[in-house]
């Protein structure tokens, strides 16, 4: 009996507690992965692009340059998992959505360009694909100012800026600028 009873003794006293730290270090890990998957937000941001000259007799809003960009963008977009097109009444932001929506098979939404605030709140809400917003230059500021904190400039013949914000939980929000070309 004696026997018995020193084997009993020899184990190891954290063996028991194992099975709980490593249950314990897994939930933690899960919760922080499921944190940072749905709590991340990627807002991408492009100006429309080149307008055609207002003494033209253009059908279209956008220039021969600024319907070639428009389609330069659909094919940097194509495969971005993008859900959502807003654009404002401004119909040069619909013409440069249009083959974006095509290559994506994103819905456009058309938000007024009076009414920034409604705007803020579609962007504000977490969502688990990224949101492209086409708009003036002014607006893209705004926004930019308002998930940034900080002002940046759009200068007046920046038509192929790419700005991609990704905003998380556990993250301050981070600025990726790019040009498409075109």
């Amino acid at each position: 009996m004696r026997k018995e009873h020193r084997k009993l003794r020899r184990r190891p006293l954290y063996f028991p507690l194992l099975a709980p730290v490593v249950g314990a270090v897994v939930a933690v890990l899960i919760v922080v992965w499921g944190l940072s998957k749905a709590g991340t937000t990627t807002v991408i941001l492009v100006r429309h692009t080149d307008l055609a000259p207002p003494a033209s007799e253009a059908v279209s809003g956008l220039s021969e340059v600024g319907r070639y960009r428009s389609r330069v963008l659909a094919g940097w977009l194509g495969e971005s998992g993008i859900s959502r097109i807003y654009v404002s009444d401004f119909s040069p932001t619909r013409e440069t959505a249009e083959p974006v929506s095509k290559s994506t098979g994103a819905e456009i939404f058309e938000i007024p360009a009076t009414d920034p605030r409604r705007l803020m709140k579609k962007l504000a809400g977490r969502g688990d694909s990224p949101v492209l917003v086409i708009g003036d230059a002014e607006t893209l500021e705004r926004i930019l100012e308002s998930k940034l904190g900080r002002r940046l400039e759009i200068a007046d013949d920046d038509y192929d800026g790419l700005y991609v914000i990704t905003d998380s939980i556990l993250t301050s929000p981070r600025l990726l600028k790019l040009n498409y070309g075109g």
